[in-house]
């Protein structure tokens, strides 16, 4: 990406904000098809359930893999494992999968820094678990140069609740009107949204027709153009 390729309201959005809150994985994390692999494989070998790439996008891409697992388990007929046992299942596999190089890129980790160096605050805000999204931000240098992470283990009710979006703010001490939500699925769109957010959609989980469907506002990644 250039910076003549980055749309002028979305450098507009990013530019006006005091805080920016990245969702974690396809997002700042290009990782969305490490998790498709991930829940495909699980669900065939724990539960006997064939799970599609594409299913795996449509169907379940933004949700909790706890919420995901559930689904398939009943589909399943299965009352055990839990969603939890199958969820710690994926995690360790997750860390061990992304072990060797870390999901964020390069523009990316730019583009937190930086927004950082520019004087913003930014946070991640995920229905990921602490588990793998910590380590993930410890790999790749970025988990002390944050605000802090919103995760699973943090709220009440994950994406599409609005709940963790709106402990970011509180802990910001910010209002929505002076945020801006990097989001890539239907889940996370509608908690920032829920939330009073104006959202950034990226590009990958959802191809582009049917993001600028649920915003306006669309790129295909985070990079430092945007800043």
């Amino acid at each position: 990406m250039t910076e003549t390729a980055v749309i002028p309201s979305v450098k507009d959005l990013v530019s006006r904000a005091k805080a920016l809150l990245l969702d974690f994985n396809g997002t700042l994390s290009d990782d969305e098809e490490v998790l498709a692999e991930l829940v495909c494989e699980i669900s065939d070998r724990e539960l006997g359930v064939p799970l599609t790439r594409e299913r795996y996008f449509s169907d379940f891409a933004g949700f909790t893999e706890e919420n995901m697992f559930a689904v398939l388990l009943e589909e399943a007929g299965l009352t055990t494992p839990t969603p939890y046992e199958l969820l710690q299942v994926f995690n360790a596999a997750y860390l061990e999968r992304t072990a060797a190089q870390s999901t964020i890129t390069a523009d990316a980790h730019r583009f937190v820094t930086e927004a950082r160096a520019g004087g913003k605050h930014v946070m991640v805000v995920t229905a990921a678990s602490q588990d793998v999204v910590v380590p993930a931000l410890k790999q790749a240098g970025l988990l002390d140069l944050l605000d802090g992470v919103i995760a699973l283990e943090d709220v009440d009710s994950p994406k599409p609740a609005p709940d963790a979006y709106l402990q970011a703010l509180k802990h910001l001490s910010l209002t929505a009107a002076d945020a801006v939500a990097f989001e890539d699925s239907r889940t996370g769109i509608a908690a920032a949204t829920g939330a009073g957010l104006t959202t950034i959609g990226i590009i990958g989980s959802l191809d582009e027709t049917t993001l600028q469907s649920l915003t306006p506002h669309t790129a295909h990644e985070l990079h430092p153009a945007m800043l």
